[in-house]
């Protein structure tokens, strides 16, 4: 499950979450993530693409979503026995070939948690019990031609072989990324 969640600080060093909504990510009809990237992205754009989202700075460059983010619930079947939020932190993605591998940044607010411990509409959190960085790649069904979104912005259906196949164009721009926002994670 994915949700919008208001965000503000509540101390010098803690974080208020309110849940405002669920939401769907991926879809070009009503994702989070193909939505604010066709916000910045400039007339007349083709592939490849390399683009970046500050999830949250680009909320609030909207009016509607101001003071928002999005959190991921990785384990939301799991309700009654375990509480996993992910805050999505940067979204980057390598638009090619009609496709676009992505990469979040999350902040593990809640991994594997007690669940009678957290209410997972309003709970604050301290900077230092945020989990991190976590990275997840992921692929969509869908590029950028023309400065517009194109295809479906969707994951593929569950197969043996849906994970992202990253060629090294597309790893080393990821690479580059976490190297840019958390230079301590790539020691080589």
């Amino acid at each position: 499950m994915y949700g919008r969640y208001h965000k503000r600080r509540v101390m010098a060093n803690s974080t208020r979450y309110q849940f405002a909504e669920q939401v769907s990510f991926f879809g070009c009809n009503n994702g989070f993530i193909p939505w604010l990237l066709q916000l910045q992205t400039a007339a007349g754009q083709n592939e490849p693409y390399l683009w970046h989202l500050e999830v949250e700075k680009a909320l609030a460059g909207t009016d509607e979503y101001k003071g928002s983010t999005l959190v991921v619930d990785l384990k939301p079947k799991q309700h009654k026995t375990n509480v996993s939020l992910y805050e999505v932190l940067d979204v980057s993605g390598y638009s090619s070939g009609s496709w676009t591998p992505i990469l979040l940044h999350l902040g593990g607010l809640f991994v594997d948690a007690d669940p009678s411990s957290v209410d997972r509409n309003d709970f604050s959190i301290s900077d230092n019990e945020v989990d991190g960085p976590i990275y997840e790649v992921l692929y969509l069904d869908g590029s950028i031609e023309n400065g517009e979104i194109v295809g479906t912005w969707n994951a593929p259906p569950a197969s043996p072989t849906n994970a992202a196949l990253l060629w090294p164009d597309t790893l080393n721009y990821f690479v580059k990324r976490i190297r840019e926002r958390t230079p301590d994670v790539l020691d080589f």
